[in-house]
Parts: structure tokens; C-alpha cells; sequence
């Protein structure tokens, strides 16, 4: 019979034949160890595939609003650092939102561009705020705002079973 199994069910194929069919011939517990993490990094896969589009949009929309919103946090303040970051929110900031579905090698060039500029913005803060720059830690709070539910939504999605195997 002909099927078009999707591409959750192949990765839960891929998981059920790894316990039923490659664990019962293993005997090294090392190996068994790493057959474990296989299947648990394809079921973090089967938990983030179905989502990753909505999270790659809704990121960029967001990024390109942090960098806006740093630099104007920054306001006047000087130096080459306050220049970058201010550059970054000028050449990033202003693209547009990206609509859903996107385009998503455009949306995944596009959001690797903003991390980039994000994770840089975070160094040029750091140099501001060792400075003194008491505006730098209101642009930092501006960033973090923007990282803090994304570690936690990627913590929500990923998170297989109760927790990482080989803890103990």
C-alpha cells in the first residue's frame, strides 16, 4: 500500500525502530547511552519542527524591534559602540516584519543576521556599560527583554520526558 507518511511520522519511525530494533543488540551501556540521546534529539525534533516557522517569524519581528528600540534607549550616548548599535538598528531594525509563511531561506538568512547583530549589540553594551554608560544598561534590559522568553519558549519546546538523559 502506498503512504505519504509525514515527516513527524518518520521521525517517530526512525525513534520506535531505534528502541525496537538497535537497542535490544547493543550491550555497551555507553552505546545504549547514545542510542537514548539519538532518540531524544529526534523527539526534541518531532516537538519543534511543527512550530519552527511561527518562531523564526515572530524572532525576527522581534529583533528587528530590539535593535530599533536599544538604540533609542541609547539616545545620545557616544562612542563607537553607541555608533554600531546604532547602525545595526538602522541597517537590521528597519526591514520589514516578515509575514506568515514566509519565504524561509530568506526568514532563516535574514534571522541569522539578526542574531548576529544582536549577540554584537551585546558586546558593544558590555564595552558602554564597563564605560559607565548608565543608558547601556537600559538598552541591555531592552535586549534581555527580547532573549529571556525565547530561552524559555525553546526550553518549553525541547524538553523530552523529564529531562536530559545520563543525569543522575
Amino acid at each position: 500500500m502506498l503512504t505519504s507518511p509525514s515527516i513527524d511520522d518518520l521521525l517517530e519511525g526512525v525513534i520506535v525502530a531505534l528502541q525496537a530494533e538497535v537497542m535490544p543488540a547493543v550491550s555497551n551501556e555507553k552505546a545504549m547511552a547514545t542510542v537514548a540521546m539519538m532518540q531524544a534529539v529526534l523527539q526534541q525534533v518531532r516537538a519543534t519542527l511543527p512550530k519552527f516557522d511561527a518562531f523564526i517569524v515572530d524572532e525576527h519581528n522581534s529583533m528587528t524591534k530590539t535593535l530599533r528600540d536599544t538604540a533609542a534607549v541609547l539616545g545620545t550616548a557616544s562612542g563607537p559602540e553607541a555608533e554600531r548599535i546604532r547602525g545595526r538598528a538602522r541597517a537590521l531594525g528597519s526591514r520589514a516584519d516578515i509575514p506568515a509563511p514566509p519565504d524561509m531561506t530568506a526568514a532563516a538568512a535574514a534571522h541569522k543576521a539578526l542574531g548576529d547583530a544582536l549577540v554584537a549589540t551585546m558586546v558593544d553594551l558590555d564595552v558602554l556599560q564597563r564605560a559607565g554608560n548608565e543608558a547601556a544598561d537600559r538598552a541591555l534590559q531592552v535586549v534581555r527583554a527580547h532573549w529571556g522568553p525565547r530561552y524559555a519558549r525553546d526550553v518549553q519546546t525541547m524538553l523530552v520526558g523529564a529531562g536530559m538523559i545520563g543525569r543522575g
